[in-house]
């Protein structure tokens, strides 16, 4: 008897098409929630850039409360915490304190904590826009906006 002898070897044509369809499929699976890691890694390091021009903006403010500088003054004053944040410059950062209801003359700088404080921020990178409402960052604005004194931080 003769013997049959198999000399294809590798695979068939039917077996390579499946593993480009398993391919596929994972594929397209696996993409969508790669991206979803990525934007909400971005996202992340946008509230870390806030909180360190928040930080940087609280440090500056209580420097001016320590020169004595009433809070009008404060207006006038272009204050620079992108060089001291450890951050990319930010395209707008606005911080909201607390009004100044001392009237000047009237009362020691030191009763008026509230118009030094950072009570409310808007940070702005690129078109992302993240709120601070006084004890985390959110994508909604505040409401209360009105109630506070705002400084655009550069």
């Amino acid at each position: 008897m003769k013997r049959k002898t198999n000399k294809d070897k590798g695979f068939t044509l039917v077996e390579l098409i499946v593993v480009l369809v398993i391919l596929a499929i994972l594929a397209a699976i696996l993409v969508p929630a790669l991206l979803g890691y990525i934007d909400r890694a971005r996202e992340k390091q946008y509230v870390l850039n806030a909180r360190s021009y928040l930080t940087a903006s609280q440090a500056e403010l209580s420097s001016i409360y320590g020169e004595g500088l009433e809070p009008s003054e404060i207006e006038n004053r272009t204050t620079t915490v992108s060089s001291t944040a450890d951050v990319p410059d930010c395209t707008g950062f606005v911080v909201y304190c607390g009004k100044d209801t001392v009237s000047e003359g009237s009362h020691a700088i030191s009763t008026n904590h509230d118009a030094y404080t950072v009570k409310r921020a808007k940070y702005t990178e690129g078109t992302t826009t993240l709120y601070y409402n006084g004890s985390s960052w959110t994508k909604t604005e505040p409401t209360d906006l009105s109630n506070f004194d705002s400084y655009t931080v550069k």
